[in-house]
């Protein structure tokens, strides 16, 4: 499997034109525009009040945040469904971010946050309940426009990539959560029924060229979640982190799992045309996001975790 070109000018003309309906059902064009730009790896791509921010990046990894955003448009008014922040994934997103820099030598992951607040706009729900007026919409669509973005570059240039999506839990137990689209029943079954659930996997094209069965690589001594468990990081206060479904955590049992939302759902590979790997890593808040040294520490190890894992499932390096 050979790599392609590695470093990217992309030249995009994002003209997405967003609509809204009034309240006579007529067809309203957003007044938020769109401008032609270049995109340059290493460069952040902004709205004029950066509310959506994107990274650029030249590698196969791309990281989204939807919820940790404070920002309250006066144009937004609050929406009816989860309002709750994943407070300091972002702080996850931006120490892996320069984490990943260090150790490649200057390439860059593609990273993706929303700092709009959750009860106003949430970009990792259906459109319907994630963008409630024309403005959330706005919002909504160039977030997603550029995943799309960071997806193409990815296509064009490698033969497939991760894309990890940075959310949270409050349940009880303290353990991340790997989400993979698959339902905690399929987890808490055989190892034959979850092979058998492969192809609705948001992960199914990484499996489909893995030398190793879907249910080493999600849960088995090739997944993700042992990779980030074999991890320590960092001084002054070292950090260890369980994770579900893991070698030693292989099912979720009776506790309540995060399998993924709406980004998994629209951009995993169970999608037959997706050859990316989609996977929702959920966090608790204690130890994990309650202090810089502990988001430092996940960030950290998570380069180390993602690299591993894409280089031995796709026999490529990242760097």
């Amino acid at each position: 499997m050979a790599k392609k070109l590695l470093h990217i000018n992309l030249y995009f003309f994002i003209s997405v034109i967003l609509f809204s309906c009034s309240d006579n059902n007529r067809i309203e064009q957003s007044t938020l525009p769109t401008p032609e730009v270049k995109f340059t790896p290493g460069e952040i791509i902004s709205d004029v009040d950066g509310f959506v921010q994107y990274y650029v990046g030249n590698t196969p990894i791309i990281i989204t945040v939807p919820h940790d955003g404070t920002s309250i448009p006066n144009t937004i008014p609050p929406r009816s469904g989860d309002s709750t922040r994943a407070e300091n994934t972002q702080g996850i997103a931006q120490y892996f971010y320069n984490g990943f820099i260090d150790e490649s030598n200057g390439l860059f992951p593609h990273v993706i946050l929303n700092n709009i607040d959750r009860s106003r706009m949430d970009p990792d729900s259906p459109p319907s309940i994630g963008a409630e007026n024309s403005f959330a919409t706005s919002y909504f669509n160039r977030y997603h426009t550029y995943i799309g973005v960071a997806i193409d570059s990815i296509e064009a240039n490698f033969d497939t990539g991760i894309l990890l999506n940075l959310v949270s839990h409050d349940d009880d137990n303290q353990i991340i959560e790997m989400g993979f689209n698959i339902s905690k029943e399929v987890f808490n079954s055989s190892d034959n029924i979850l092979d058998n659930s492969q192809s609705q996997s948001s992960i199914s094209y990484l499996s489909s060229i893995s030398s190793s069965s879907f249910h080493e690589l999600v849960r088995g001594f090739d997944s993700i979640g042992k990779r980030i468990m074999d991890q320590n990081c960092c001084k002054p206060i070292y950090y260890t982190f369980d994770v579900t479904p893991s070698p030693d955590f292989p099912v979720p049992g009776d506790e309540n799992y995060n399998s993924g939302g709406y980004t998994l759902s629209t951009y995993g590979s169970h999608n037959s045309t997706s050859q990316i790997g989609a996977m929702d890593l959920s966090t608790p808040y204690l130890n994990h996001r309650d202090s810089p040294y502990a988001y430092l520490a996940l960030g950290r190890m998570l380069v180390s975790a993602l690299s591993n894992f894409y280089s031995d499932t796709t026999g490529m390096s990242i760097y």
